[in-house]
Parts: C-alpha cells; structure tokens; sequence
C-alpha cells in the first residue's frame, strides 16, 4: 500500500488568522484567543518532545516473548527517567483521551466524546472546541516551535487538534520507522526551542508488524490452523463482529470463537507491533538526545488494549485495566528519576510539563504536577454518542480502591488498585461503604466538570479518507 504523507502549515497572522496548507488543498482556520495574546517569554529553553503509542498496554513494559524483550528501549530508562507504574488515561478512546492529554481537562469538562458519525447526545461534541487552550497553544505563547506528525485519523486537522502547531504533517499509513523519519525531519528544521509531538499507531488495529517482527516473536504457532490464520491475519472483521455482539447489536458472531492457538497469535502479532514501535521511539530519542541534550521526552499512550480480558476486544468499551492503564516516561531536562508509585492520570501531563519548564499553571487545568501532588482521586470515563454501541461507563481509583460504574446496565464492580491487576475478585457486594463513598466522589466530580465548562462545543464533518482510515482502524463499519 502506498503510504502517503500530507504536510500541514499552519502560519498564525496579526489578524488572527491560521492558513493551512494540506498537499495542495488550501484551508482557513481561526486561531484560539491563546494564540492571539502577548508572547510571552519562556523561562527556561528546554525543548518538548511528546511520544503517544497508540493502543500500548502498559502491561507489556519489561515483558519477554519468545525469549525476545518487548521493550527493551523502554527498559532501558529505568536509571534515568521518572517512570510513573500506576499511570491511567482519563478515556478509553482515542479522541477524547488525547483532547485530555492535551488540555488537562476531563471529559465530562471538554465534551469531546466517541461518536465518529452519529451525534445523540446535546453534551457530546466530535471535535476539540476552538476556546479550550491545549499544549499546543500555551507553549506557542512562550515561543517554541510547534510541530507535529499525526497518524491517527480521530486526530486529524478537521476534528480541531492542528491548533497552535507550526507543522502538523498527517498520514493515515505510516508506520513506525516512517513516522521517526518524518518527526527527525521536520525537527532537523526546527528552531529552539521546540516542541514536537509524534503520534505512532503500530499497535493499535489491525497489527500488522513488519515480517522481521513477527518473525522475531515466533508467528505463526506450529498448531494455528489455516484457517485461523486467515482470520488472525485478517483480524477485523472478527473484531468488529465480537464488539457488536459484547455490546448487544448482534445476537451472535457470525465468526466461530478463535482457539487458545488463534488468540496466541493474535497476540503476537500485537507484541511484534509494541517492539517495532519501541526500537523506532528509541531512534527518535537517542537521536534527538545526541544533539539536543537540553530536551525534555514524555512517552506514554492515550490507552491500552483488551484482548479477551473480560471477554472483550480492542479498547473504549469499559474501564477495566488492560485498556485505562497506561506507560507513562519523563525523560531528561530537569526530571527527577526514579519509580513513582502514586496514582496519575493523563490530565496531570501538561502541568507536569510546565512545573519542569517553570512555567505558571493554567487557572482551568484541572490535573495536578505529577511530581508535587500526593495521592489524589483520578476518573475515567467512557461513552458513546453512537448509541449503537451501548457504552457509558464511569470510574475512580481513591485510597487503594477502584470502582467501576456501567450506567447502561447499572453495575457497580469494586477492585483493590493496583493490586488486584487482572480485576478478577470483585469486592462490590462485601464492601458497600466504599462503594458508596466513591459514588459520591464521582457524583462531585461530574458537578465540578459541569461548572468547569467553558466551550460552546464543536461539530466537524471529516472527509472520505479519514473515514476510510477510522474504519480500517476497526472505530465503524
């Protein structure tokens, strides 16, 4: 398949007015009320570089398959880098995880929610709203660079996240060694200070690692049938059909269940897709170590990835750990190294970054500094404006406990955080005082979401090919 690569130049003018340049199409975009403002000088000269591996199960940090390390760039920061173990994205879907990533909000507060076509609910918006500030744009005010390399579709220029950058270069094939090509380009040219963000979709769906990469995990088992291997290789259509069926859209698979074997393969494939990205994040990091030493590096991902935990697959249909915990690495200037075992969530990013630049903190950020602030409540939320797929889910990890609320069905499950890592003894019914405490944590935050909104909400109409990578990406049919 050709990959093809779309380079996006957005210039902010006096006026206000950003002109994006994609291929050889020409578009208007408005720039933020941030972006307007004074600039503002930085107080330290540190350059941003932001690493999101797409669908990367923080459970395959330091892990061994086939007697191969699946990390082993990764394992190797250990001495030198802040490596926060108890990690959690504030969404199990891409879009609204990132927009808090971003933007230090939570869902509930930036509305943003999972519903690539249909839109149902009033407080539901397809698109980052042009009044939230994001990452891009406060930094842009203290004068760095901004540029980006963009593979996922759910994050493309139209659904409002070019915003602020420099460069925002798109595409919707490539793979892990093109986007560390692409991202050492565009910083080959950048100026200082720079920040630059890559987003790597290797191990997300459809896992399709390069054959050295299978070849170096041990695909394909000597007992997977050829039959099965046809589905494995052609993973898809098996995944879409067990998502509607866990979700009640379907009575039943079309697909009969895959056996022990064919889920080992499937697993497989997606371990060789977590090395391939980790040895090409490593190239992205040494490089640009080597000759910006004064660099700070944040690698993490937007969520993780179910494969048959809780009978489910792929991500963004529950809270449960394998797809809401997350790696999360500071490396470099300024960072305290070590392991940090305190609760953080994606939304404690971008004030983390700017307590290690000396940068003031934002009065609407809502996460915390990850390396100043002590135990606190993290959230998670997740839920469809599609109502085809049934989701609407709730969470919160406080003092050692985790609940998990299903509005749809009206479940409420307790685990102890993060002890109980495979969530398997469910201490709901023995302990209804926890239980009920932290439905009242949730229930104060959701109030404290309403009263932080600030955006009038925004809706986005994307073109055929984003559709077309989305639905190749397994989000819709």
């Amino acid at each position: 398949m050709e990959k093809k690569f779309a380079p996006i130049i957005v210039i902010c003018c006096l006026l206000g007015v950003g002109v994006v340049l994609i291929g050889l199409g020409i578009g208007l975009y408005k720039t933020s009320t941030e972006l307007n403002s004074s600039r503002r000088a930085p107080v330290k000269t540190t350059n941003v570089v932001l690493i999101v591996m797409d669908a990367f199960r923080a459970d395959r940090v330091g892990q061994v398959r086939n007697g191969v390390p699946l990390t082993p760039f990764l394992d190797s920061l250990g001495g030198e880098a802040a490596v926060f173990r108890s990690a959690v994205s504030n969404c199990t879907w891409t879009r609204p995880s990132m927009t808090s990533l971003l933007t230090s909000l939570y869902v509930d507060t930036h509305q943003v929610i999972c519903g690539a076509l249909i839109k149902e609910d009033p407080d539901a918006f397809n698109a980052l709203a042009p009044e939230i500030p994001t990452i891009s744009t406060v930094l842009k005010t203290y004068g760095y660079n901004t540029l980006a390399i963009q593979t996922n579709g759910n994050l493309f220029p139209e659904l409002g996240f070019s915003r602020g950058f420099d460069v925002y270069r798109t595409s919707s094939g490539a793979d892990a060694a093109q986007v560390t090509d692409l991202a050492l380009e565009e910083w080959n040219r950048a100026r200082t200070s720079f920040f630059l963000y890559a987003h790597y979709m290797d191990p997300h769906l459809p896992y399709e690692p390069p054959q050295h990469y299978r070849d170096m995990m041990g695909y394909a088992p000597e007992s997977l049938s050829n039959e099965e291997r046809a589905v494995v290789e052609n993973f898809r259509d098996y995944y879409n059909a067990h998502c509607e069926f866990m979700t009640g859209q379907i009575p039943s698979s079309p697909f009969a269940p895959l056996s022990d074997a064919g889920k080992e393969a499937v697993k497989l494939l997606y371990d060789a897709s977590i090395r391939y990205t980790d040895d090409h994040v490593g190239r992205l990091v040494k490089t640009i170590r080597e000759k910006a030493p004064d660099t700070l590096f944040i690698i993490t991902a937007d969520h993780g990835e179910h494969f048959w935990d809780h009978e489910f697959l792929g991500h963004g249909l529950t809270l449960y750990n394998c797809e809401l915990r997350v790696p999360l690495f500071f490396l470099g200037a300024g960072v305290p190294p070590g392991e940090y075992d305190h609760v953080v969530e994606l939304v404690d990013v971008l004030p983390s970054v700017a307590g290690l630049l000396g940068l003031p903190r934002e009065h609407n950020w809502q996460g915390a500094d990850a390396f100043r602030s002590e135990d606190k409540p993290v959230y998670a939320k997740t839920k469809s404006s599609n109502p085809r797929w049934n989701t609407d889910w709730e969470m919160v990890i406080s003092e050692g406990k985790k609940l998990v609320l299903n509005h749809k069905d009206g479940t409420a499950h307790l685990f102890t955080f993060p002890q109980d890592g495979l969530e398997s003894e469910d201490l709901g019914k023995e302990d209804p005082t926890t239980v009920g405490r932290l439905r009242e944590l949730l229930r104060q935050h959701h109030l404290k979401n309403l009263q932080a909104r600030r955006a009038k909400g925004k809706q986005a109409e994307m073109d055929t090919a984003t559709l077309e990578q989305l639905r190749n990406l397994g989000y819709m049919n």
